[in-house]
């Protein structure tokens, strides 16, 4: 792999059949790529730990499992947990898939949390060596009715308020969004103004299908979500939540993330339906709001914009962090486009990889 310098900007992309990490100088103008790591098992999540530079892989393998990864060489070599997330044997319970890794707040090294299938969320305090389950969120009320989306039952959303030590919001298909103040003693479900994928028969708030949520970048009573039925903003830390996809073409989407120095500015991309996971017409389109939703607009240049029926997953959505802001995203045709602009102008990056799962940017040093 290329030695990175200061300044370099790395493009991690967990894909059906492995990873792939793309890396390039800070003007973003040749892509080096090195891969596939886990040759032939599904990455589902490829994200670097900004604390000590330690890389984290949620790893699925038809025969061995469901694994946590960690590298400390930026990806040439990695290492397994010395204990994998697992349920107890008399639990009735089997893992079936890790989904999501998130690393823990600047003042808790070695924190990370890791979100995995059937719904359950993980946490670790040895930087992945061991995992144990915050097992308060499955036993919220509301268990027994919950119900898996396509995708499975799975936790595949892990948000950290960085101003609440006690608080974080866990996302789940199709259950909702799950909010703590106490760091997981208890949670609470909230989804008043969204529409439900299911009905809810034990807890009204149930049945929702979030897809994806971020918090706003100044204010984390601010949140986002993308759901199976529509696109919303909650500006009460997720109690209530407002329609703000009336100017979208379409109510279902996967990924949403936004700018982190812009509040109010966000990125998504939309699938014709439920019905049908494709972009709509084949026609590729990023859809960018500058004003926390009250408005979109159809980015598209540079974009594929006939016969293109291919999808963008909740994972598969990515800003580096530079000034100006690259924005990363891939599909499930296995195209990788980015922007150097802010989103204005597109450009691919990759071709003919495996079906993408996930896609994380970041600058170095």
């Amino acid at each position: 792999m290329t030695v990175l310098s200061d300044g370099s900007i790395i493009v991690m992309v967990g894909t059906a059949r492995g990873g792939f990490i793309f890396s390039s100088g800070p003007d973003r103008s040749d892509w080096t790529m090195s891969g596939p790591t886990h040759r032939g098992s599904q990455v589902y999540h490829l994200i670097l730990d900004e604390r000590d530079g330690q890389m984290y892989a949620a790893v699925n393998n038809i025969f061995y499992g469901p694994e946590i990864n960690r590298s400390s060489d930026m990806g040439k070599t990695w290492s397994e947990s010395a204990e994998e997330p697992r349920f107890k044997q008399d639990s009735g319970e089997t893992l079936e898939a890790m989904w999501n890794i998130a690393p823990g707040r600047p003042e808790e090294p070695g924190v990370l949390y890791a979100g995995a299938a059937p719904a359950s969320l993980w946490k670790t305090t040895d930087s992945g060596e061991t995992w144990t389950e915050i097992k308060s969120l499955g036993e919220h009320h509301s268990r027994p009715e919950w119900e898996g989306g396509a995708g499975g039952l799975c936790l595949h959303t892990i948000l950290l308020d960085p101003e609440r030590p006690g608080r974080m919001y866990a996302g789940i298909s199709s259950v909702g969004l799950f909010r703590t103040d106490d760091g997981g003693e208890s949670w609470q479900l909230n989804s008043k103004g969204t529409e439900p994928a299911i009905p809810p028969r034990i807890d009204e708030n149930g049945g929702r299908c979030v897809h994806k949520a971020v918090l706003d970048p100044s204010n984390p009573e601010i949140v986002f979500q993308q759901s199976h039925r529509g696109t919303y903003r909650s500006r009460d830390g997720g109690l209530t939540w407002d329609d703000i996809g009336r100017d979208l073409p379409s109510t279902f989407g996967f990924p949403m993330v936004n700018h982190p120095r812009r509040p109010g500015k966000l990125y998504t991309v939309l699938m014709d339906s439920d019905e049908f996971r494709s972009a709509a017409e084949g026609r590729v389109a990023v859809w960018i709001t500058d004003d926390a939703g009250d408005s979109w607009r159809a980015s598209t240049e540079g974009l594929p914009q006939r016969d293109a029926y291919t999808g963008v997953l909740r994972e598969a959505m990515s800003v580096d962090g530079a000034d100006p802001l690259g924005v990363y995203f891939g599909t499930t045709g296995g195209a990788l486009y980015f922007s150097r602009d802010e989103g204005e102008n597109w450009e691919l990056m990759a071709d003919n990889l495996p079906r993408i799962l996930s896609v994380e940017a970041r600058v170095l040093g």
